[in-house]
């Protein structure tokens, strides 16, 4: 999950630094084409059977999490890659709530306090009180949002479908939003840049893959832990290349946000156990896949 954590970090930040060069729908472009070539294969050999609702609701799920993906690179280009990451890591608070709402989880009093210390780091970071809140900060906080809406819809997913039949879709649906910004207008890249695309399609597509094989060895709960370590090895690389301003309130707002993902990762995981073995025994068919 380290290694998950680490390949995410260096594909968020070339993702910032290509959003200088090339528009979003030619990022997503080589990006999603890459993860389809890949999985198309897979797709062809195993013909996963799927109704009608299924397919609908990948389709969904894939339309949400591009969606995330160009809202994330406004983001990026409209504020520093720091701030952007961790504000998109306050999703795990939005999942929280929003898993409370449509999936009947379990709101105790300690997960709320989870939620009002992302809040409040949120706050510290945007500091919207003295006028500092940017387009950026809005942007970054829409993608946190739909990233937990995206969590939300992913647990639902996940019990019922292959993660690689997940994965696939998402690409496709990636790839089939991205040909219209791209028709009028196709760019070819040159060598230096053209290679920078398939790393990010790569690293984008091995990161899924890594994360996805790290949650055979783990629980649930420890490795979306572990993966609050690309907040804080983004806003490394933020610093350290991008020249991110590191102040204190950034410092003191990441902490919380960071903390507070953790202790909802940990804390929520083992209630979440017990909610997941609750609802096996009184509908044990929807957990058979």
């Amino acid at each position: 999950m380290l290694i998950a954590s680490g390949l995410f970090g260096l594909f968020d930040s070339l993702i910032k630094y290509l959003a200088d060069f090339f528009t979003s729908g030619e990022i997503a472009f080589f990006r999603f084409g890459f993860g389809f070539l890949v999985m198309f294969p897979f797709l062809l050999h195993q013909r996963p059977r799927l109704d009608r609702q299924g397919i609908s609701l990948l389709i969904l799920r894939g339309l949400l999490a591009v969606g995330t993906f160009y809202v994330a690179i406004l983001a990026f280009r409209a504020s520093t890659l720091s701030v952007t990451m961790v504000l998109i890591f306050t999703n795990p608070a939005w999942t929280l709530l929003l898993g409370a709402s449509f999936l009947n989880e379990r709101l105790t009093w300690r997960r709320s306090a989870g939620v009002m210390v992302a809040l409040a780091g949120m706050a510290i970071l945007v500091n919207p009180w003295k006028g500092h809140v940017s387009l950026g900060h809005l942007y970054g906080l829409l993608a946190g949002v739909m990233v937990g809406i995206d969590n939300v819809l992913l647990r639902y997913l996940r019990i019922r479908h292959d993660a690689r039949v997940i994965y696939a879709f998402f690409c496709l649906v990636g790839i089939l939003s991205s040909i219209p910004s791209i028709s009028s207008n196709l760019r070819v890249p040159g060598l230096n840049k053209g290679i920078l695309l398939v790393a990010c399609g790569a690293l984008g597509l091995l990161a899924q893959v890594t994360m996805i094989y790290g949650f055979r060895f783990i629980r649930a709960a420890e490795g979306a832990t572990l993966i609050m370590t690309e907040a804080i090895l983004t806003a490394v690389i933020g610093i350290l290349l991008f020249r991110d301003p590191l102040t204190v309130r950034f410092v003191v707002g990441a902490a919380l946000v960071v903390t507070s993902g953790i202790y909802l990762g940990l804390h929520g995981g083992r209630e979440g156990t017990a909610d997941c073995t609750q609802k096996k025994r009184q509908d044990p068919q929807a957990f058979v896949q």
